[in-house]
């Protein structure tokens, strides 16, 4: 055990060498160090050993193929660039996924020679041992979520809440009680709908094709079909409500992967159903155009080392857990002077099990992936609520409720996202309705607002001149 005692020992780097290397290369193609994370590129060093002149030994990990007698052995569990190694029909498969020790001869495969397919290529299983990967210890760290969130959203004017949960879907959350991980959010815009899609396009085209499309589960390399990994899939984009509550709330996903993040545009009817439902306002978003496969290496190497790592969480945290978001979601029912039904499953607050708290378990996990912990405390789970996901649904509500008001007064389809938010909440409120009322001021709006008084001033202009607000004295604001 020498040599992996050793190996081991090398997976931590301080720091990726490599971590700013810029490539658009695929998830499971990738073939340069410049492309490989730190830890894979230590596995490639070792994955081959010439022993005598015609012996060689390979370490690596198993991938299943569609022919019985073979399988690949690749550097990383991530990559199916490797050696096929052909097993006789007395000697049993090692596991898909299982890191082994293969000894054996370079042979042409029999079989192919027999049916005048193209010559492929093998090492025999002289000897196959498996041995356990334990080596996370070792591993450094990939970047924080604050440096991916800085990395993905330097050039997006948006709310750092809410880029801090756009980058947890990168993050992902292992799955929980034989359900899919992952994480999904939902946007509601109040703002221009190009601007949010140019969002969504940007995002989706950070990863490479294999993690956000639907590869299919087999993959021809060098004319032998070989499973392919089916970890983590990111979609982006605008889904309906059967799909939304099979992926939400059935937590299931019918192509077969293990975690599945969803950014997702929603409608009034879906809007409650993803994990972390985001508002999005005028005041606070902009998308500068930028090339996203530039970020593509970094982001992809971060997402894989991160799937390594499986936050344990103990009963009793998660019933303390559950206590405390079930006591909040009570708490925001009433200040909201929300129905009951929204504590029901599929609603805004949803309080079933494998709603809102569930919900706040896989934040918590993915936060806990993200600083590279290893077990996740009731406070943990606390905090996930009270930090991330209550926020994110008061500012939701709230949104939510602006503009259904909004759309009651001026009409369904109302360009109201030109408005500033704050401004338009804050007239909104101090404007009592009452006849013969002169309406607030321009410096009452500016306090209720919190914004500075020239963009409280610029605002009311323009809902003036859009004919939603007049001036019936110089200084004072009605709304129509």
């Amino acid at each position: 055990m020498g040599v992996f005692e050793d190996l081991y020992e090398r997976l931590g780097s301080k720091q990726d060498r490599l971590a700013d290397a810029v490539s658009a290369s695929d998830l499971y193609s990738r073939q340069f160090g410049t492309e490989l994370a730190q830890w894979e590129w230590n596995f490639l060093q070792e994955f081959s050993e010439r022993v005598t002149r015609r012996l060689y030994r390979y370490r690596g990990f198993v991938h299943h193929t569609r022919d019985k007698s073979m399988v690949l052995l690749t550097p990383s569990p991530w990559l199916l660039e490797g050696e096929f190694i052909f097993f006789r029909g007395n000697q049993d498969l090692p596991p898909d996924g299982a890191y082994v020790e293969v000894t054996g001869n370079r042979i042409a495969v029999p079989q192919r020679l027999q049916s005048s397919q193209p010559i492929t290529r093998a090492i025999t299983a002289e000897s196959c041992e498996s041995f356990p990967i334990d080596f996370l210890k070792d591993i450094q760290r990939p970047a924080n979520l604050k440096d991916i969130s800085n990395l993905l959203f330097e050039h997006v004017g948006m709310a750092e809440a809410s880029k801090r949960v756009f980058a947890r879907l990168f993050v992902s959350s292992p799955p929980y009680e034989e359900s899919i991980g992952g994480l999904t959010t939902g946007i509601q815009a109040i703002t221009s709908q190009m601007q949010v899609k140019r969002l969504l396009s940007f995002i989706r085209n950070v990863l490479p094709p294999a993690m956000r499309g639907r590869p299919s589960v087999y993959r021809n390399i060098r004319g032998i079909r070989v499973k392919a990994p089916r970890l983590l899939r990111f979609d982006i984009g605008s889904y309906s409500k059967k799909r939304l509550e099979q992926l939400c709330v059935k937590r299931m996903d019918p192509f077969g992967f293990r975690e599945v993040s969803l950014g997702t545009i929603t409608e009034p009817q879906t809007a409650s159903l993803p994990d972390v439902p985001i508002a999005l306002a005028s005041d606070d978003f902009w998308v500068e155009t930028g090339n996203p496969t530039e970020l593509r290496l970094p982001i992809l190497k971060s997402a894989i080392t991160f799937q390594l790592l499986t936050p344990e969480v103990s009963k009793r945290s998660i019933d303390t857990g559950t206590e405390h978001v079930l006591s909040r979601l009570e708490m925001l029912r009433e200040s909201f002077d929300l129905e009951e039904g929204s504590l029901a499953r599929g609603n805004l607050l949803d309080a079933d099990s494998l709603g809102r708290p569930l919900n706040t378990l896989r934040l918590a996990r993915s936060t806990a992936r993200a600083s590279w912990k290893s077990k996740i405390t009731a406070k943990d789970l606390k905090t996930a609520w009270n930090r991330i996901l209550e926020p994110a649904l008061k500012e939701f509500i709230e949104l939510t409720d602006l503009k259904e008001g909004v759309e009651k007064d001026w009409g369904k389809g109302s360009r109201f996202d030109r408005f500033n938010t704050k401004v338009l909440k804050a007239i909104r409120k101090l404007d009592a309705g009452k006849r013969g009322s002169l309406g607030p001021t321009l410096d009452e709006i500016t306090q209720e607002a919190g914004v500075e008084r020239h963009i409280a001033a610029e605002t009311l202009t323009r809902m003036k001149d859009s004919g939603v607000l007049y001036e019936p004295r110089p200084g004072h604001y009605r709304l129509v």
